[in-house]
């Protein structure tokens, strides 16, 4: 029996490139248990990372929101039933 479908928001706030990589793998598997995720990047990240690359088309592939912002990452997490910050 499964619940209620949950908002999950993981805000990337991490500079180095192995935090990143990281928050973003996070990112996909929180996916996988069926709920809603939405990732904001709040820090610039290297598209060019295949890593990265690869986590953000996984997660937009399976339907989910990334946005980058330079506001405050709180405003995109207000309606999230749980919040994850990767710093």
């Amino acid at each position: 029996m499964t619940g209620p479908r949950k908002q999950l928001c993981v805000v990337v706030a991490a500079r180095r490139p192995d935090r990143v990589r990281e928050a973003l793998r996070a990112a996909v598997g929180l996916s996988l248990r069926g709920d809603a995720v939405r990732v904001v990047l709040a820090t610039a990240v290297d598209d060019a990372d295949p890593a990265v690359r690869r986590a953000l088309g996984t997660l937009r592939a399976l339907g989910h929101t990334v946005t980058r912002t330079s506001d405050d990452p709180a405003a995109a997490a207000r309606d999230a039933d749980a919040v994850e910050v990767w710093t």
